[in-house]
């Protein structure tokens, strides 16, 4: 493997200033490394020379999905690993993206019918369904013969807690790019529009509520809201964890949404928009983030995601703070990385490519300053104190202690059933116990397929 990299090294030197152009699919260059065991063998008896000489350019696939600059971000990566490894030719495919779950699906469906690509954009909520369906290569004998590429990338920089979620039975299968977390954004106007200090992190059901309540009024003849009700399943999880909770058990192999701290979560949820009308009926047409930003909602469970829509549109009147605990105060993730899938011919490449794309400085600095958290722990630090929100190092303090949402291989079919009792429930269709009764009894039937 060493001297594997030192062809790519060679043919570097012959090949330097030589990029493709972008065009609608992005392409660069590198070098092939033997695929078959034999001609591994024969490598180790050939001379550097003559190995950088046999090397031919290979070409990889990424596919990710097609979300706002995709098609830039991705050229600017791609140019930028070029600079390093020029032989590897990179092209990549964009697929349209709703949902994780509804991306997975397409993604599934092209790799069935043979256009799969060679390495993919993949979060917690896949990667145990593409690992069961025998769909991912584990990295275990890569990071074993590359130790030093490993260090100089800046893979074991990367958070272990954050990293946890793409080891699955004891082997790895790449590495966290970034992650999210579920926060309080907090809109700093309002807040002093009734003289109320920000919350502290030891805040709590109670104090919460009473903030929620006293920033519910009328202004202007419109409503300002303390709150928002989720009902999603990722920030949905978050709230369950801090009532000692959750949508499934540790294993994943039952659901819990029956138990009386699940259902106790819910109906607090509920008891926002219904019982205190601190937030407002759940809908698909409902803009939080615009409402947030205008001052008609005053606290909203985001993401560090959201950061980037509030600094295009020139709000900064804004911090953060971790959910207030109910039974206790749990921070959970979801993480992101590059996959690599079985079904690529160019095993070395496409891993090459993935544990660049997730570890080096130029991609987490570029790319994630108002995107997701970068997982590694110095370009956290590095980054977080210097922009908003002021309280951004909660991230890095979440990262030690933060649980990963629950991603079963059965995600699409339990996250589709949890939506529509939480649709449900939210219309008033059907009481909080009934519909967690109804969606545990559906979900359960899931996992035992």
């Amino acid at each position: 493997m060493k001297r594997r990299i030192l062809s790519i090294l060679l043919a570097a030197v012959v090949t330097a200033g030589t990029l493709l152009g972008c065009g609608s699919t992005k392409e660069s260059t590198g070098t092939d490394k033997a695929a078959e065991a034999s001609e591994e063998t024969a490598a180790d008896t050939t001379s550097d020379t003559e190995a950088a000489t046999d090397a031919e350019p290979v070409e990889i696939t990424i596919a990710y999905p097609s979300d706002d600059g995709a098609e830039e971000k991705l050229n600017i990566l791609i140019d930028e690993f070029n600079k390093s490894y020029p032989n590897i030719k990179v092209n990549y495919v964009l697929i349209p993206f709703s949902s994780w779950p509804d991306y997975i699906t397409k993604l599934k469906t092209m790799v069935a019918g043979g256009t799969g690509p060679d390495v993919a954009r993949l979060a917690v909520e896949g990667i145990q369904s593409f690992v069961a369906d025998g769909m991912a290569l584990p990295f275990d004998d890569f990071i074993a013969e590359n130790a030093d590429l490993m260090e100089e990338l800046g893979v074991n920089d990367i958070h272990p807690n954050i990293n946890a979620p793409f080891q699955v039975d004891g082997k790895t299968y790449g590495f966290a790019w970034d992650w999210n977390n579920i926060v309080m954004f907090l809109n700093k106007d309002v807040f002093a529009e009734k003289n109320i200090e920000l919350p502290g992190s030891d805040w709590n059901k109670d104090k919460f509520l009473e903030i929620a309540q006293t920033l519910t009024y009328e202004k202007d003849g419109e409503k300002v809201y303390g709150t928002v009700a989720p009902t999603d399943y990722f920030t949905v999880t978050a709230w369950l964890y801090n009532n000692n909770a959750s949508v499934l058990n540790e294993d994943m192999t039952e659901c819990t949404l029956n138990s009386p701290e699940a259902i106790e979560t819910i109906q607090f949820l509920h008891d926002l928009v219904y019982k205190y009308e601190v937030a407002p009926v759940p809908s698909a047409g409902l803009d939080t983030s615009n409402l947030f930003m205008n001052g008609q909602i005053a606290m909203l469970g985001n993401g560090r995601w959201s950061i980037a829509s509030l600094a295009n549109n020139n709000f900064e009147d804004y911090d953060i703070q971790a959910l207030p605990a109910l039974s206790t105060q749990q921070s959970s993730f979801g993480s992101g990385s590059f996959p690599v899938l079985s079904s690529t011919k160019h095993p070395y490449e496409a891993m090459l490519f993935s544990s660049w794309l997730s570890a080096s400085s130029f991609s987490q600095e570029t790319f994630l300053k108002t995107d997701s958290v970068p997982s590694r722990i110095s370009v956290m630090e590095k980054i977080l104190p210097t922009m908003l929100p002021e309280n951004g190092m909660l991230w890095r303090e979440s990262a030690d202690v933060a649980k990963s949402i629950q991603a079963p291989t059965q995600l699409t079919d339990v996250t589709a059933v949890f939506d529509k009792y939480m649709s449900l429930v939210f219309a008033n269709e059907i009481s909080v116990e009934d519909g967690m009764n109804k969606a545990t009894e559906e979900i359960n039937a899931i996992l035992a397929e």
